[in-house]
């Protein structure tokens, strides 16, 4: 067994006590959860307990998560729809206002399924939340959760809850539901949701991927690409990183023409140019990565309008260009824009990354596809027209 399988082995291991020792308690698991967070809390319910081992948990939910809840916005269409709205509602939950985090967390779950499935919300009976091949499980995991929250609350309760029970909740019949407990739960829940999206978008291409996988390729085409691999080695091992000071190396506003040894710069280019010229064709195919939610260019460039439109690109500037690998680049923009007669300054965070057609990766010197920008941290955006 490879070292891959051996730490895809102990993930899933992992998973399996996370899901034993908490599930029952009502914590979420799924593919993105934090598995150094998972590995701590399952330890910690094996030496002390299992509230022990909640009370890693709830730390986690209560400070790690500010890292990553810009994820949810560019996880989905359905998210990124409610940005503002998420962003109120963790606000409320990290200042410990649980009374107004919890429904808000509830009613951005159940519109969330509701705009995807275009039928009904998540603690609808009928509601399928499965998926094909998820690590965690999403068949049993979320469907778990999903029926333990939406359970009937048909008496009112002044006693404390510990389990975001919707109904009971957002009917007023469990008034006693503000605590870090039940909100910290919702915010596990979002998570599981969006991964759950996500699963299901990408299912028929894993499906084919898959297939593909267990249909191996004849002897030649065997051969053939042993050889290419060969080659591939040895250009890697020619292949040297360079260290690229903004200013002398490359202009901070730099042209197509200077980007010559710096290629994986010029996507970013035409995207500035871009949504300078307002050409949202253009980039919506540049910032695909960031609509990939929408199968047609149509509909990508429809969302790139809806962002892009009060947006009105005044300057930008290169701050950082790191090489990570000869595929591989990191990219850091200063950008200043108008809207609604306010001007906004932010810094947008990319990866860049050569791809072939079929948007795998691949090798600069393959000359078989392009470089592609990845949205790392683009949350500037979302938060425009504020001041």
């Amino acid at each position: 067994m490879n070292s891959i399988s051996i730490q895809i082995n102990e993930m899933e291991n992992s998973i399996d006590e996370y899901i034993y020792y908490f599930s029952e308690k009502g914590w979420c698991a799924y593919d993105s959860l934090n598995i150094t967070m998972v590995q701590k809390a399952v330890a910690e319910a094996k030496s002390n307990g299992v509230e022990a081992g909640e009370k890693i948990i709830l730390s986690f939910y209560l400070n790690d998560v500010k890292q990553i809840i810009q994820w949810l916005k560019n996880k989905s269409k359905q998210f990124a729809l409610r940005h503002k709205m998420l962003e109120e509602a963790f606000e409320e939950h990290f200042e410990g206002r649980y009374y107004a985090s919890v429904p808000m967390f509830l009613i951005i779950i159940d519109g969330v399924v509701n705009d995807y499935t275009k039928s009904k919300g998540f603690f609808a009976e009928k509601t399928d939340v499965s998926a094909w091949d998820c690590l965690v499980g999403c068949d049993e995991t979320l469907q778990r959760m999903k029926e333990v929250f939406s359970q009937k609350r048909t008496q009112t309760n002044a006693d404390p809850i510990y389990v975001p029970y919707r109904n009971g909740i957002l009917h007023g019949r469990d008034i006693n539901y503000g605590n870090k407990y039940v909100s910290c739960k919702c915010v596990a829940l979002m998570f599981a949701v969006a991964d759950w999206i996500h699963m299901k978008e990408s299912e028929n291409y894993r499906k084919t991927k898959y297939e593909k996988e267990i249909n191996p390729p004849p002897l030649k085409e065997t051969l053939r690409r042993i050889l290419e691999n060969q080659k591939d080695k040895k250009m890697l091992n020619k292949w040297q990183r360079r260290d690229i000071i903004i200013g002398m190396d490359i202009s901070s506003t730099p042209s197509a023409d200077e980007c010559a040894e710096y290629p994986y710069i010029i996507p970013l280019l035409e995207m500035l140019e871009a949504w300078r010229n307002m050409n949202y064709g253009n980039l919506s195919e540049r910032l695909k990565n960031l609509y990939r939610y929408e199968q047609s260019e149509r509909k990508r460039a429809g969302e790139c309008r809806k962002m892009f439109a009060e947006k009105i690109l005044q300057s930008y500037s290169l701050l950082e260009i790191e090489e990570r690998g000869c595929s591989f680049t990191r990219l850091l923009v200063r950008i200043t824009w108008n809207e609604d007669e306010i001007q906004n300054v932010g810094e947008l965070e990319f990866g860049c990354a050569y791809q072939n057609e079929e948007g795998k990766p691949s090798f600069p010197w393959k000359n078989n596809g392009d470089w592609v920008l990845i949205p790392w941290n683009v949350s500037c955006l979302y938060c425009s027209g504020q001041g």
